[in-house]
């Protein structure tokens, strides 16, 4: 078996392809001397493309290759670690009289299905490797480059909110796809629909990875996660912009596929990374003392006097995990910014007297960052204003809300929201909560008989609170109209929205409506904020998720926080309103 190892970042991703599949034997006595044979037979040596970053290929010999040429099939086999070839067929052979001819060679050479059910450990995991070589034997001694015909998938279990770090510890991941292939002369044969779990190599507590056969997943569940009882499963959809931009439903041949997870009592988010080249380090290397790594591209480089610390010399590994790195440019209006995937604490200054110099600082690193520039900077916690901006400062009179999520949910699409916006660039939250005409601050959910249950509700079918979805805006509208067709039954919590919304809605966004439930529950990320003119959410709280006629969904707060686990109250109890928008 061939291994390639290197010594690189924080986790292992050692390589090994497992050539010995079905009724093949790995053990192979022949060994294959080109010298002093006086043959014309070509010596042929192995290699594997897309080489790791520090470090070299290696092998350890016994993995079976199919070489063709023209309709002519043998079968070669890799004798030793160097990568040197040998066959107990006659071997091909060259001379300058006969001229070059093309080869095709591939590995594993087998004529059975492979199963890529069990990737649970290296053996298993790498025996589902496919790679072929395409070259042109034109001399006595021929180098094959092989190349990788599968997508290697790897996660991080970045954050698992609401659970123990035991728990954490113990969630399994795994993926789904094809169960089988053949492989047949580098060609892969997909068996079945790719709706099998393939179980991942574990490589540490919040790592693992497996082989997928490429292809596209859109629509389709692609990640599982069970913590602690719970499961939760991530489908990539084009309506989900994140997705469609990340291309997080294409697996892709030959690339390593990064997926960063986090998880929490509200679902699984998922952001994704790829590279052509499978970087990888050795098994034995000690992941404590190994250095995280910053993806930087080229439109934060470019940046007007760019200048990074906190690396080490000509690259970006991170020098002091704790200390972290940092990040300074100059920008006239300071409006952009540094996004970033990865677990990491940051810091954004901005020194108008020194001609608008920026500088983000990361630090406790955790994992690997990749970064992104924005022109469109804002942070959980920034404020919205009337206009439709954001940033940092409470403005008297014209600033209408505070953002608690930044970004579009995975389960919201912009063609929800009645062609008022163009692009979701995150969520709002009022200052305060609504007002009813006798100036208090509790609202029925319904009064009236009238029936609102039924299967044109956006959230239909839901039960138990176990609601998803970023759907306040549909719910709203839903009710609303609704009640409209309605006698003598009303919808006050909802309709708050209205009278908030009128004359106007802020520029730009889709006005405001009762958030979700999912959304309602989300309200806590601003647990940690304090904000000038803004009432931390206490008490319990109606949003539009509808479990039946006779009861809603709430979620009960105390300064900011999420305290209960009530999930429902009769409709015709009053509860307090919080609004919020979508911009």
């Amino acid at each position: 078996m061939k291994k390639i190892t290197s010594t690189i970042r924080n986790y292992s991703l050692g390589f090994v392809l497992l050539g010995c599949i079905g009724s093949m034997s790995c053990t192979r006595e022949a060994d294959f001397d080109m010298e002093g044979t006086g043959t014309d037979g070509v010596a042929f040596s192995a290699t594997i493309g897309q080489a790791s970053r520090r470090g070299d290929n290696a092998w350890t010999g016994g993995e079976l290759v199919g070489m063709k040429v023209r309709n002519e099939t043998k079968t070669y086999f890799v004798s030793d670690a160097t990568g040197a070839m040998g066959t107990d067929d006659e071997p091909y052979t060259w001379t300058a009289e006969s001229g070059s001819y093309e080869l095709h060679a591939w590995s594993p050479l087998t004529a059975e299905s492979i199963s890529l059910v069990d990737q649970s450990d290296a053996d298993k995991m790498f025996a589902c490797d496919l790679v072929d070589c395409k070259t042109t034997v034109n001399a006595q001694a021929v180098q094959l480059t092989f190349k990788h015909k599968m997508t290697r998938v790897w996660y991080e279990l970045q954050q698992a909110t609401d659970y123990t770090e035991d728990e954490k510890k113990n969630a399994v991941i795994s993926y789904f796809g094809y169960a089988n292939v053949k492989y047949t002369e580098g060609a892969i044969e997909k068996e079945g629909e790719p709706n099998a779990e393939i179980s991942t190599r574990k490589i540490d507590d919040i790592h693992g990875e497996a082989f997928l056969v490429p292809g596209e997943m859109w629509d389709k569940p692609l990640i599982k996660v069970v913590i602690a009882g719970d499961t939760y499963i991530y489908t990539p959809k084009h309506s989900v912009q994140t997705d469609e931009e990340r291309q997080t439903g294409v697996l892709k041949e030959g690339y390593n596929q990064r997926y960063y997870l986090k998880v929490s009592k509200k679902g699984l988010e998922v952001t994704m990374e790829d590279e052509p080249a499978w970087e990888t380090v050795d098994e034995t290397e000690n992941v404590d003392n190994a250095m995280f790594k910053a993806v930087i591209p080229t439109e934060i480089t470019g940046l007007d006097e760019y200048e990074a610390e906190g690396f080490e010399s000509g690259n970006t590994f991170i020098t002091d995990a704790t200390i972290g790195f940092s990040i300074t440019y100059k920008e006239n209006n300071a409006s952009g910014g540094i996004e970033f995937e990865g677990l990491c604490d940051r810091e954004r200054t901005v020194s108008e007297n020194e001609g608008g110099t920026v500088t983000f600082k990361f630090t406790n690193i955790r994992s690997d960052i990749k970064l992104k520039y924005t022109t469109e900077y804002m942070e959980v916690g920034y404020y919205l204003y009337n206009n439709g901006t954001y940033g940092e400062d409470y403005k008297e009179g014209s600033t209408a809300g505070v953002i608690f999520k930044v970004g579009q949910h995975e389960t919201d699409d912009v063609a929800n929201y009645d062609g008022k916006l163009t692009k979701i660039h995150g969520y709002a939250v009022a200052l305060a909560d609504e007002k009813n005409a006798s100036q208090g601050t509790t609202f029925k959910w319904k009064e009236g008989n009238g029936t609102l249950h039924s299967n044109e509700y956006p959230e239909f079918g839901i039960g138990g609170g176990n609601t998803t979805q970023y759907m306040g805006y549909l719910n709203t509208k839903y009710l609303i109209e609704k009640v409209a067709t309605l006698d003598n039954t009303t919808v006050p919590a909802a309709s708050a929205s209205t009278t908030k919304n009128t004359p106007s809605t802020i520029t730009g966004t889709s006005g405001w409506y009762l958030p979700s439930h999912t959304q309602l529950k989300d309200l806590e990320s601003l647990a940690n904020f304090s904000h000038t003119n803004y009432t931390a959410l206490s008490g319990t709280y109606w949003d539009s998720s509808l479990d039946s006629d006779a009861n809603a969904y709430i979620v009960v707060f105390e300064n900011g926080r999420i305290n209960g686990t009530d999930f429902y109250k009769a409709v015709d109890s009053e509860q307090n309103v919080r609004l919020i928008l979508t911009f």
